[in-house]
């Protein structure tokens, strides 16, 4: 699984996205959007995060997936900023 693949279904598990979603377009854009937060020193928070995703999939919140959210926000972070 590649780091964009494991951060998708992160964010799709922790954050209740469509079953479609993120795309790779959306998941770029959130991808973008942490970083500028990131080099302005800022540490995401899972406010942030939300927000993001919401911004990008619209969707997200409505949909409930089961099993163990392993999705913790510096791993999401560290997905999210690696090259």
């Amino acid at each position: 699984m590649t780091n964009d693949q494991e951060l998708a279904h992160k964010l799709k598990i922790k954050f209740g996205t469509a079953p479609n979603e993120p795309t790779s377009s959306q998941l770029e854009k959130i991808k973008q959007d942490i970083r500028v937060l990131v080099q302005k020193g800022v540490i995401p928070t899972e406010l942030d995060w939300a927000s993001i995703v919401k911004k990008h999939c619209p969707d997200a919140g409505n949909y409930g997936y089961y099993g163990a959210d392993t999705s913790d926000l510096i791993t999401l972070m560290q997905l999210a900023t690696k090259n």
